[in-house]
């Protein structure tokens, strides 16, 4: 899978971004699910209300997952690239 690697920053945090590429984001689709799945069994679950509670270690939002550590990151690529 091809992943779109970025930075970004929520509440003048940097975060880390990976979008994997082909994919579709809404609905229910069963990869997408599947991958949300996963960071919540690996990195603990999210705020539910998305990027409006500072401080998670990691946000999924605009088809993006957004790691606060770099380790995090490497984690997520060598499960899904």
């Amino acid at each position: 899978m091809k992943i779109e690697q970025s930075e970004g920053t929520v509440y003048g945090c940097r975060y880390y971004t990976v979008k994997p590429q082909g994919w579709m984001y809404y609905g229910d689709n069963l990869d997408w699910n599947k991958i949300v799945s996963w960071v919540v069994a690996t990195y603990g679950p999210t705020a539910e209300d998305g990027v409006w509670t500072p401080n998670q270690r990691w946000y999924v939002n605009n088809a993006k997952f957004w790691f606060r550590e770099l380790e995090d990151v490497t984690i997520f690529l060598l499960k899904w690239s």
